[in-house]
């Protein structure tokens, strides 16, 4: 099963299912027995003969909703039975890996597909020049006098425009989606050439099969900030950050796919917290860009393949604070993120890795990182690469300068399974091990509130001193 059912949602969808086939049923037999006699004639004010037309569809309308509602209940039964048999399996920490999350734990990825990103921006930009000319048109229609025998043929021609710039709307959109999944497609194939990787020592792109002798307990804490503005912030400068602290350097994993949760990540608090560093996606590179470097013969340029070109693009990251204003943030996902910093920000580095290579390259950012924020929406345990980083993270990292997000609808008990399962796997050179008491902070932010990323940050930094 793909998602992990509710035991309470359905037994009282099976209750409601229950209810409604025995109205329906009683309603059926009532009518029947009425029009075979069963019953006595009602006789009283109203009389009601017993060979009304309308029973005999009555009865069979009714008596088809209750099987309806029978087979609806069998089939609630069954996920309830799998509902509570996926409750006990959760209580195991090993059968729990393998439960699935629950169904709204996918909802920004689901969103961030690249036709429903598409068909959002089409129609951001298109809807206002469409609607305006046809509300005109209409209006023009039905309001003017003395074109009564022409509103017929105007209001057909108003529906052919509509629909022919439904039409265009939608070509659009697919021409846009298959443009960028092939796009994607043939970056993803360079990427994993071994043509394009230097030989390289492996010293700490694998993770160690050995366990912490001492492993200490971890401590999950949630934190939803109420998604409001936040009054005294300073302007960004070199010295600080909009809170006022020193700028920090913050390293950004997340699922490449997740582009809508990428998009709350540049558009809120982090960027004028510090300067940020990211493994870009194939699908971040724009055609302009491949076309370039294939047109100079550069194209083992592209990707980052060696800790040599990995020190270059460090060395060469921009470091002087952005001033106010509007500005277009590229190299995270398919299409630019607009933004407008109104107290300034700090530059965004992003790296395109080799395949063979990006292992090294989270090694690479760890060091440098002052702060690691993880975006968990919508992983699942087929998400290899974001697990290996929250391993990596674990075993080189201190847990207590790592910000874990998760959005509102993510299942936070799925979250807590895989995360728990990681921490059981601690590298023995790990800062993390010990005794005592370890604590991760997990901030859940709801889609599109990235003005609840500045109470997050402020209460982040009180646990970085």
């Amino acid at each position: 099963m793909k998602y992990r059912l509710d035991p309470a949602a359905e037994a009282e969808a099976a209750r409601g299912n229950l209810l409604g086939g025995l109205y329906t049923g009683g309603i059926a037999s009532l009518v029947f027995a009425y029009m075979n006699g069963w019953v006595p004639e009602l006789t009283g004010g109203v009389q009601i003969p017993r060979d009304v037309e309308l029973f005999p569809w009555l009865a069979g309308g009714t008596g088809l909703a209750s099987v309806l509602f029978t087979v609806a209940l069998v089939v609630r039964v069954v996920r309830w039975q799998i509902a509570l048999s996926q409750r006990r399996r959760a209580r195991d920490p090993v059968k729990a890996l393998l439960l699935p999350p629950s169904a709204e734990h996918g909802a920004a990825l689901r969103m961030s597909r690249p036709g429903r990103t598409t068909l959002g921006n089409v129609l951001t930009l298109a809807l206002p020049w469409v609607a305006f000319p046809l509300v005109i048109v209409a209006l023009g229609t039905l309001l003017t006098p003395g074109r009564m025998g022409s509103r017929t043929e105007e209001a057909t021609l108003v529906a052919a425009v509509a629909g022919g710039a439904g039409l265009v709307v939608l070509l659009v959109v697919a021409v846009d989606v298959t443009r960028r999944r092939l796009l994607a497609r043939q970056v993803r194939k360079l990427s994993q050439d071994p043509a394009f990787a230097e030989l390289m020592p492996p010293a700490t792109a694998a993770l160690s099969r050995y366990r912490a002798p001492v492993i200490p307990e971890l401590k999950i804490t949630y934190y939803a900030p109420p998604a409001a503005i936040v009054f005294g912030l300073t302007k960004v400068s070199a010295a600080h950050n909009v809170f006022g602290h020193p700028p920090l350097s913050i390293v950004y994993f997340r699922l490449f796919e997740n582009e809508l949760r990428v998009r709350d990540f540049v558009k809120g608090a982090f960027r004028r917290c510090g300067y940020v560093h990211l493994l870009r996606s194939a699908a971040s590179v724009r055609l302009s860009e491949l076309m370039r470097v294939r047109r100079d013969g550069t194209i083992g340029e592209l990707f980052i393949a060696s800790d040599r070109r990995m020190q270059r693009e460090l060395d060469a990251r921009p470091r002087e604070p952005l001033p106010r204003g509007f500005r277009v943030i590229r190299g995270t996902g398919g299409r630019g993120v607009r933004v407008w910093d109104f107290k300034g920000g700090y530059p965004m580095s992003t790296y395109l890795c080799h395949g063979a290579y990006w292992k090294r390259a989270v090694d690479t950012l760890l060091d440098l990182a002052d702060l690691v924020v993880i975006d968990l929406s919508g992983f699942q345990r087929e998400n290899i690469g974001t697990g290996y980083e929250l391993q990596r993270v674990i075993d080189r990292y201190p847990i207590h300068r790592v910000v874990v997000l998760a959005d509102t609808g993510s299942d936070t008990r799925y979250l807590a399974t895989h995360i728990r399962h990681a921490w059981s796997r601690m590298a023995p050179d790990s800062p993390n091990a010990g005794d005592g008491t370890r604590s991760l902070l997990v901030g859940q932010i709801a889609i599109g509130g990235q003005l609840a990323t500045y109470p997050l940050l402020a209460h982040a930094h009180k646990r970085l001193r």
